[in-house]
Parts: structure tokens; sequence; C-alpha cells
């Protein structure tokens, strides 16, 4: 099936900046081609999956770092939508249940955006508790690990179980948002 062979290719096209995948089909009279390739990564993956969306900030927030052999590569953006959109991969393999990936991603976001609204005035001005879906309201983001000897739940690899990968999201995530949103404060 073309479409979901371009969905796949377009998803590593972009996870993988900079690589040039062609996809061809000569089943039929008229060739169907497509060529994908897209600098910036996981930045530009976020891009494209809110091209329709009116975005809240200018620019997604992109973060990317390397913690004990753990690679984190990660982009989010808020539109004026109320769905959430968060895609995770593992080298490359997409994860549909998420996982300790996820679960990092999370627990650090809630905790950034509610002490910045807390330490900000904004959540007793307004006279509101910040909640986990909150803060992900209209949340489309794209985090990507590179795990050197990754475990899933099932031969499916749809769920990451690797206990290590949780701490290292979650730091990362922790200090490159707050360093965000302290040059930021206008957004």
């Amino acid at each position: 099936d073309f479409a979901t062979l371009e969905h796949r290719l377009r998803e590593l096209a972009f996870l993988n900046s900079g690589v040039r995948i062609v996809l061809s089909d000569n089943r039929h009279a008229v060739e169907k081609r497509e060529e994908l390739r897209y600098e910036g990564g996981v930045e530009a993956f976020v891009k494209y999956l809110d091209r329709n969306k009116t975005p809240l900030i200018p620019q997604p927030i992109l973060m990317k770092a390397e913690r004990d052999g753990i690679g984190v590569d990660c982009a989010l953006w808020w539109n004026d939508g109320y769905h959430e959109t968060v895609l995770c991969f593992t080298n490359n393999i997409p994860q549909r249940d998420g996982g300790a990936h996820l679960a990092g991603f999370r627990g650090a976001l809630t905790r950034q955006v509610t002490g910045y609204a807390e330490s900000g005035g904004v959540a007793r001005k307004e006279k509101v508790a910040l909640t986990g879906d909150d803060c992900r309201e209209g949340l489309t983001a794209v985090l990507s690990v590179k795990v050197p000897d990754p475990k899933f739940s099932s031969q499916t690899k749809d769920k990451l179980v690797s206990s290590e990968v949780r701490p290292v999201v979650e730091g990362v995530i922790n200090d490159m948002l707050k360093a965000w949103f302290e040059e930021h404060p206008g957004e």
C-alpha cells in the first residue's frame, strides 16, 4: 500500500534529518513518485503535523541532549486546538503506547508548566490549579530517543519498558524546558 509506505518513510525522513528517501510506484501506467527529505528533524516533523493549525508560540521548542548514553531529541509546539498529539520513537521505531520515555516527558512537562504558572503568579491570580491534561491541551510533540539496548513490552514494540530511559528523558526535558521558559517569558 503506497500510503502506508509513504507514511512510514516520511517518519524516517523526519527522524533522520537530511536523509533523502525516494518512493516510486511503477505498478500503474503513470508512475507515482514521492521524494521525502527534511532538514530540521523533529522540529520540522512537529511543524508538518501542525501545518493546518494556528500555533500559540512562533516556533516549536526544541530540546536535544545525550545523557548516560541515551540520546533525547524532542520538539513541542502548542496550537489553538484541544487535542494532544505526542509521537514517541525509540531508535526510529514508533511506540503507539508510549512507555518509559513518554512517562518521563509528561512528568517533566507538567512539573515545568505548573511550576512556571505558580512562580509567575498566574495560577494564583486566575485561581486555577493546572493538571497534566491542562498542560498538554493543544500540544503537538515528537519525542525520539536513541537507546543502546531497548526493552519493549511485546514483539510489536508498541511500548518501551526500559526503566533507565524515564529519568534521563525527565531530566533533559526538565532542564531544557525550564531554561526555555526563563529565556522566553513573553511567550
